[in-house]
């Protein structure tokens, strides 16, 4: 199974590709499952402190298009 791609629009002009690796693949599309930080895998190189901020931004993103 092939991951899906993402973008996620930082800001009107900086879009980050990423994907979402879970175990197993079809994890992400349960339900039930709960997406931890570290399954999102950024496509672009970041120094680690970036890496974190935009990851944080991500999951707190996901996490909030959830709940609605």
């Amino acid at each position: 199974m092939q991951f899906q791609r993402f973008t996620y629009a930082r800001s009107p002009k900086e879009h980050i590709g990423y994907t979402i690796n879970t175990d197993p693949p079809e994890a992400v599309f349960w339900t039930t499952y709960r997406l931890k930080k570290s399954h999102i895998k950024l496509l672009d190189k970041f120094d680690r402190t970036t890496a974190a901020e935009i990851k944080q931004e991500i999951f707190d993103d996901i996490k909030q298009t959830e709940q609605n």
